[in-house]
């Protein structure tokens, strides 16, 4: 149950509901592959006189952290609600559960 952050009152009425457009950069980050970021930790780790395997694993890891993100990002959706007591307007953002 929603609560107006204006009044506090628990009165309040969904208007309705939108979901924000993807912007370009997040269509590149998606189209990256968890494997094509180790890959490139690797390569990272090769001239840092690193092992290469703790490279790509580092890759893997940070580059799907990194994507999770970004997909997360993709489904915010924005609740738009007016208080019925005081009249005011307000939004809220949360991701949508794919």
């Amino acid at each position: 149950m929603q609560q107006c952050p204006y009044c506090h009152s628990p009165h309040v009425q969904l208007l309705r509901r939108s979901q924000q457009s993807q912007p370009k950069t997040h269509l590149t980050f998606s189209t990256c592959s968890p494997m094509s970021l180790a890959t490139v930790g690797m390569q990272l780790s090769k001239k840092f006189k690193i092992n290469p395997l703790l490279g790509g694993l580092i890759g893997l890891v940070a580059g799907g952290m990194f994507l999770l993100y970004i997909q997360q990002q993709d489904n915010l959706i924005t609740l738009h609600y007016q208080c019925e007591q005081c009249q005011e307007h307000f939004d809220i953002q949360h991701a949508e559960s794919i």
